[in-house]
């Protein structure tokens, strides 16, 4: 399962896709058919804004046990 974080201007996304049967199955099960896309609303500018959020995950893959 590959889950993304889509960032355009001030806006983000959560987007996540299924890579195998196992992911399809998983979502499926929540309802969802195939790749499931939702919008997480702007980042607040107090908070450092879209650029240092960017810089804080970028490269930086999380492994679930």
């Amino acid at each position: 399962m590959k889950v993304l974080m889509v960032v355009e201007g001030d806006d983000c996304a959560l987007r996540i896709e299924p890579e195998n049967e196992e992911g399809r199955a998983l979502l499926a099960r929540f309802g969802v058919k195939g790749v499931f896309e939702t919008r997480l609303g702007p980042v607040p500018a107090e908070g450092g804004g879209v650029k240092d959020l960017i810089e804080c995950y970028e490269g930086t893959p999380a492994e679930l046990d």
